[in-house]
Formats: structure tokens, sequence, C-alpha cells
């Protein structure tokens, strides 16, 4: 059944994915359809006309053939109205074999109608091998109930062809009625309707290939342009921004290609110029970064020394000390996480692999975010079914990534309880962070690692924050090989998880459900 799934899979994916064999397919199918509908008529009208006009043939011969015979019964009687039965029955069956030549004709007879009473019987007669039994009693009775008219019946012959008996009725002197029977095979006319057939299907097959193959080629040149152009779009999607169509011609192929290009053109152009933007944006992050570093440190240790003095401050100018500290404490991990994002962005950022054990990880940045917690009037609790075993990680980066997680995690878990998890394969290792707080709609999932994004500006938060976290844990990530992925719904809370993959595995299935469900495994 798998195999049989598999060919039928195999078969529609070919289907689907090929508009040549589609258009070849249809066209052929119509084109059957069609020569059917046609060759049937044909063959019917062809049957029809050969087997009336062999019908014709006979009913005239069988006239011309009766009328003979009556006409030498009725020349046979003397002057005394007698007349010599059996001589003219004799010279009867000498002038049916005489006068018939149709083809195809097997025998005649003379035969007595039932129900007489006549003076003379003139003996029944019938030329050898005449078949009797194809005469059915039923045609004998019409022909004894109209003697004007010549009739006939379609019969199959001794050897299983199909015949014709005819027959009518003649008055015989002194003898009364006889019926004068012919009948005739029609292997002949079987024959020739075969040969048509034969003709008709060879030449519908015929035209059917002729069809398919105009279609196939038809198509094929028809839509080489649109392969052109697909191939050259997909080069153009890899980075090759200077694959280019050539144009020949003036037709809607040639207007494609130039329609491609302009556009290519356009492309090309605003990449560049988002690019040197890009750049540009890139480089005046990292200078701004690196020369606000000098009356950073300068403001931080002034700032620093107000900090240590502010009890012998008035209460406002102690405030203001305090406030002061903790916005250069922001600005200064503001400072940090914009050049680690240039550093990124600039490909200039490294891993510093090291072996590592997850869960110990993991329990070490809990350990850290304790007292946060505490502030929120939260409970992290740690859930390792797996991750026990040495893996080979960045474990500054990861840390900062769950170091991110949980802080997300307090600051819009609602004081719930907020859950880790941890678990590994051979193929990959995993961190989940769940909190059972405010969650997000999807749109604001989609929009989650947009840089200085926040769900909830109004929020206060207590772990600070500036919008990069996620954004900078989306990259360590990346530089993994790894990925995050999300899962909130409102006042449902939100779940992140990280997948980094191991021993060179490629997009590895994560060994932690999203999210994953504390029923499943033991804590």
């Amino acid at each position: 059944m798998t195999f049989f799934a598999q060919i039928v899979r195999q078969i529609r994916e070919t289907w689907i994915g090929s508009l040549r064999l589609r258009m070849t397919a249809v066209s052929v199918g119509l084109s059957l359809v069609a020569v059917a509908a046609i060759g049937g008529f044909l063959s019917f009208t062809i049957e029809r006309n050969l087997f009336e006009s062999r019908r014709n043939e006979i009913v005239s011969e069988m006239q011309s053939v009766s009328g003979t015979v009556q006409s030498q019964f009725d020349g046979a009687t003397n002057a005394e109205s007698g007349i010599d039965l059996e001589e003219a029955n004799s010279n009867a069956q000498s002038t049916i074999r005489a006068i018939t030549n149709s083809p195809g004709l097997i025998g005649f007879a003379i035969l007595r109608s039932s129900g007489q009473i006549t003076d003379n019987v003139m003996t029944s007669a019938s030329s050898i091998g005449f078949p009797l039994t194809v005469v059915s009693d039923s045609f004998r009775e019409a022909i004894h109930d109209d003697r004007a008219n010549v009739y006939y019946q379609s019969v199959e012959v001794p050897g299983g062809s199909p015949g014709i008996v005819a027959g009518t009725n003649i008055d015989v002197p002194t003898a009364g009625r006889y019926d004068l029977l012919l009948v005739y095979d029609l292997a002949d006319v079987e024959g020739n309707l075969a040969f048509v057939q034969s003709a008709l299907s060879a030449g519908q097959l015929f035209f059917v290939v002729i069809t398919g193959l105009i279609v196939w080629f038809v198509t094929t040149r028809s839509i080489q342009p649109i392969m052109t152009t697909a191939a050259t779009a997909e080069r153009f999607a890899d980075g090759n921004l200077d694959e280019r169509i050539k144009v020949e011609g003036t037709d809607v192929a040639a207007k494609l290609a130039g329609s491609f290009n302009r556009m290519a053109e356009s492309i090309s152009a605003q990449i560049n110029r988002l690019a040197t933007l890009s750049t540009l944006q890139q480089q005046f992050v990292s200078d701004v970064s690196h020369e606000l570093r000098t009356p950073l440190t300068t403001i931080k240790l002034a700032g620093s020394m107000l900090f240590k003095q502010r009890k012998t401050f008035d209460k406002d100018s102690a405030r203001a000390a305090e406030l002061l500290h903790r916005q250069i404490e922001t600005f200064e991990e503001l400072l940090s996480e914009l050049l680690e994002l240039s550093r990124y962005d600039a490909g200039a950022a490294a891993l510093e692999l090291e072996k590592v054990v997850p869960a110990t990880l993991a329990l070490s940045c809990i350990e850290q975010m304790e007292t946060l917690a505490d502030v929120h009037g939260s409970t992290i609790t740690l859930f390792a079914p797996g991750g026990h075993k040495q893996a080979e990680l960045d474990s500054r980066r990861v840390r900062r990534i769950l170091h991110n997680f949980l802080s997300n995690a307090l600051d819009h878990g609602e004081g719930g309880p907020i859950e880790v998890w941890v678990d590994s394969t051979s193929a990959a290792v995993s961190f989940a962070v769940r909190d059972h707080g405010v969650g997000m709609t999807s749109a604001e999932v989609e929009r989650v690692f947009d840089r200085f994004w926040k769900a909830d500006p109004s929020r206060q938060r207590q772990s600070g924050g500036t919008g990069l976290g996620l954004a900078i844990a989306l990259g360590y990530a990346k530089l993994h090989g790894g990925v995050i992925d999300v899962w909130s719904e409102p006042n449902r809370g939100a779940c992140f998880r990280l997948t980094i993959p191991q021993g060179g595995a490629v997009d590895p299935v994560s060994p932690l459900a999203l999210p994953p469900r504390a029923e499943e495994t033991d804590a």
C-alpha cells in the first residue's frame, strides 16, 4: 500500500508540476473523445449504408426473379389449361440459377404454402445446401399475408456470418401458392465493414498521436520563455543581480523578457541603494557606539560618585542621583547591544564553542534570576528530561539568550509560575521558557524579533529592556545554525524555544514540544 501511495503521489506531483504534461494530456483526452464520437458515427453510418445497399440489391433481384419465374409458370400451360408441373418446376429452378448474380447467394427454395387444397401438387424444391432452418415460420406467414410484396429478414447463416433471407409468393397454375425464398450470406459486407473500421481506428490513433505531438511541441515552444524567465528569476533571487534575459523579436515572449529585465534593473538598483544605506547605517551605529564609549565612561564615573554620596544630598537630589545611575546603566546596556548587533550585521561575530552541560547552564541562569523572580512574585522551575550530556555551545551567547527569555517571562508573566525546559537528542539540544501571563496576539508574535519593538511599552519593566534583546537572541541562534520558535496566546502566556543542532545535523526536529507540557515528563 505504501509503494502504491508513493506512485500515486509521484504521479500527482508530476501532474501538478508540469504544465506541458497537463496541456498534452488534456488535448489528447479531448481528441480521443472527439475521434471516438466521430468514428462511432461514421462506423454506424457506413454499416447502415452497406447493409441498405446490399438489401436493396437483394430485394431488387428478388423482384426480378419472382417476376420471371411467375411468367414462366404462367406460360407453361397448354391449350387445355394443362401443365406439366415437374417440368415447369425444373425450368423455374434453371431460370433462378441463370438470372441470380448477386454475390453471397447461398441457395434458393420453392416451397408449397401450407393450408391449401388444390387439384394438383408440385413438389417443393431447393438448391443443394439451402439452409431451411434460418427461415422462420413468422417470416413465411408474413409472405402468405401479403402476396404482392417482397419480404426480407436478417438472419445468421450457418458458419455464424450475418445474412438476409428474401421471399415472396408465386402462383403455380393448378397447384396453388408457393413461397419463393433466396438466402444470401453477407460475409463480404461484414469483411468490408471490418476493413473500414480498422482503417478508421488506425486513422483515429494516428490523429491522436499527431495531435499529442503537436501540442507537446507547441506547448514546449510556448512555455520556453516562461521557463527561461523562471530560471533567470531563481538565479536573480540567489543573489546574481546581473542576470538578464536575452530579448529576441517583438512578440509576447520578447515583451515578457523586456519587462523582466526592467524589473530586474529596478530591483537591483533598489537593492544596491538599500545595501549602501544599510552599510552606512551599520557604520554609523558602530561609529556612534564606539564614540559614545569614552564620554559614557566619564559620565558613569561621575554618576557613580553621585550615587554613592546620595545619602548626603537632600531628598530631591538623592532621587535625581538614583535616576541618573539607572539611566546610565540602561544607556550602557543599549550601547553594548548596539555594538553586538553591529558586529553581527557586519559578519564579524564568531562563535566560541565549548563543551557544556545544557541542564547545568540552564540551572545557572535560573539562579541568577531568582532575586528578580522574587520581586515579581514568580517561581522558576526547571524541567530537564534531557540535556545532561555535554553539548557544543557558545555558553556566553546561550546564557544571554536564556537571560532574555527569563527577563521577558518575568516582566509579562503577571507573577505566575515560570517553567524552564531542557532536552536533547543526538541531533539537537533545546531550551524553552514558558510563562502564564498576558501572552501575545499572532500579529505581535510576528513582530517580536523586530529591533526596538516592544509588545506593551506602557508596562513597567523591572529588568530594563531596550527592545533589542530578542533581535540579538535571534542573531545568536542563527550563529549556532539554530532557530527560535514562539508560541503565545492572549491571557495564556508565551513560550520561547531555542533549538541548536548538534553533530552537523541540518534542520533537526526539536526534542521539546511547543509549548512543552509538564504531564509528559518528570521534573
